[in-house]
């Protein structure tokens, strides 16, 4: 009779392990960057030159005259024939007064003789004056303002504090396999494939 042999196989219990590492994750927020520009400019102006000529003074040598000056030189020799022709009348008058009743004696006719041999007598002059230079005067034009340079002014926009954000690990077990022990018996021999 063939022989019994008991055939025995078993499997180990595994443990498994489920395990997630502590992470830190830091992004880094880029700075970003701006700028404000102010061009430059000129900022200079000028005024124009102007040039005034007063003429007057050279016209009114040779007769020219403005209302101004006409109506002064006119008022002073008006006020002068009027002082003139007073004192002739009252001459004339007392002359009159004292000699006019003197026989042979025509008062109207010697004032008016003396009257004409005064004005043929008359000596007439000619003066030869400078007539003066007109009056110029320059202003010149003039510069005003500043420039304004240019100017940049960088911004730079940043984050004040870090982003962290932390990730807490973890640890898991777990049994993957249970154990076993199987056995069955055979004859003749061992079952080492079953």
């Amino acid at each position: 009779m063939p022989m019994l042999y008991l055939n025995t196989r078993h499997t180990l219990p595994m443990i498994g392990l489920r395990v997630q590492h502590n992470t830190v994750d830091t992004p880094i927020t880029q700075p970003r960057y701006e700028q404000e520009t102010q061009q430059a400019r000129a900022g200079r102006g000028f005024t124009q030159p102007k040039i005034t000529i007063d003429s007057y003074p050279s016209r009114h040598s040779y007769g020219y005259t403005n209302n101004t000056d006409f109506a002064r030189e006119n008022l002073e020799r008006g006020m002068s024939e009027v002082q003139k022709g007073t004192s002739k009348h009252t001459q004339m008058a007392w002359a009159l007064a004292e000699d006019g009743p003197k026989a042979g004696r025509q008062v109207g006719i010697e004032f008016a003789k003396r009257d004409m041999e005064q004005r043929v007598t008359r000596q007439r002059t000619l003066v030869a004056a400078a007539i003066p230079d007109p009056v110029i005067q320059v202003d010149p034009g003039q510069t005003h303002g500043a420039p304004i340079p240019a100017k940049t002014t960088p911004i730079w926009h940043t984050e004040g504090k870090a982003q962290i954000t932390y990730h807490r690990g973890s640890f898991e077990t777990y049994l993957q396999q249970k154990g076993d022990i199987h056995s069955w018996t055979s004859e003749g021999k061992y079952d080492i494939y079953a």
